[in-house]
């Protein structure tokens, strides 16, 4: 009974993804996913060439080329006046979700770090309650639990595998749970933000502006602060960071092309189940990070947990 019922489930996931997405909009959203874990894992690499917030700055400056190319090669531009309120928000949330993402990958393995990241879609839901009044089915409950309980079960011992009492003391010992986590919850308001500002704008206008706003926002805090100056990044780092910025600028073009071309939740799923797939292993081949059984347990949850939300 059990069987028959995960495969209706399934079967329900292809039949709505085909609906609510396109070719193009699979393409995109596979292209995301790729070009996102890629962006993490260098930022991975990049989060000890100096101090996180000039780091942060030098990455998001190097996302600006690709945006201005973009931009160029359309040739016209699409903006009304209600696109800066959703504009305004994604650019805060854009550097609380990035600072927080990049201060977990310097305090945690890479493999423990982006899976975590399947959250934002519980967040999106448990969020649109009180908000928009919207509860979710019986269906995304599940996938919500799935999804948790996926996250703690990565942080299991591997000599207890199977041990449930210990995850949650795991997860709260990692010292990158509490900020992936909390960037997990930025990320989850981002992507309905993108949608909103897309509807009033065109993308390569609303990248633009984003990262703009962003990097003159943080070059102001940084000036403020003192640290607005190129001193205590290495010189062969500066490879490394410019392309990671635009590997990360690559990834957010990817993103609003996938929004153009399909809905927010199927987006959602293909981006995360990616991502999440590719954090195991990156991790296990550029980061010498052991594939343990807790580990394959909690992808797969988080693999089934994530689609049964957004679809």
């Amino acid at each position: 009974m059990s069987a028959f019922i995960f495969r209706k489930t399934l079967l329900f996931q292809i039949v709505a993804l085909g609906h609510l997405m396109s070719l193009l909009g699979l393409f995109y959203s596979t292209l995301t996913g790729l070009t996102l874990a890629t962006f993490y894992m260098f930022n991975k690499k990049a989060a000890h060439a100096g101090r996180p917030l000039p780091v942060i700055f030098w990455i998001f400056a190097g996302h600006l080329p690709v945006f201005i190319v973009w931009m160029l090669l359309a040739k016209s531009s699409r903006v009304t006046p209600a696109y800066f309120l959703p504009g305004l928000s994604v650019i805060a949330l854009t550097f609380a979700g990035n600072f927080l993402t990049i201060r977990a990958l310097s305090l945690s393995p890479f493999s423990l770090v982006v899976p975590v990241l399947g959250l934002s879609p519980v967040f999106t839901s448990i969020i649109g309650i009180p908000l928009l009044h919207e509860w979710p089915s019986a269906v995304q409950w599940f996938g919500i639990t799935l999804a948790v309980l996926g996250v703690l079960w990565l942080y299991a011992p591997p000599e207890k595998p199977w041990d449930i009492l210990s995850f949650w003391e795991n997860f709260v010992r990692e010292k990158g749970a509490l900020p992936i986590t909390l960037a997990a919850l930025m990320w989850s308001m981002s992507s309905p933000m993108d949608k909103l500002a897309l509807r009033q704008a065109d993308p390569q206008f609303h990248a633009l502006f984003v990262m703009t706003g962003f990097v003159l926002s943080l070059g102001i805090l940084l000036g403020a602060r003192g640290e607005f100056r190129v001193q205590g990044i290495a010189r062969a780092d500066w490879k490394l960071l410019a392309v990671t910025g635009t590997l990360g600028g690559l990834s957010y073009v990817m993103q609003l092309m996938a929004l153009e071309n399909a809905a927010a939740g199927p987006f959602e799923a293909i981006k995360r189940v990616m991502s999440q797939l590719l954090a195991l292993g990156f991790g296990y081949c550029l980061f010498s990070e052991k594939i343990t059984q807790p580990k394959l347990i909690g992808i797969v949850i988080l693999s089934v947990g994530v689609p049964l939300i957004v679809l």
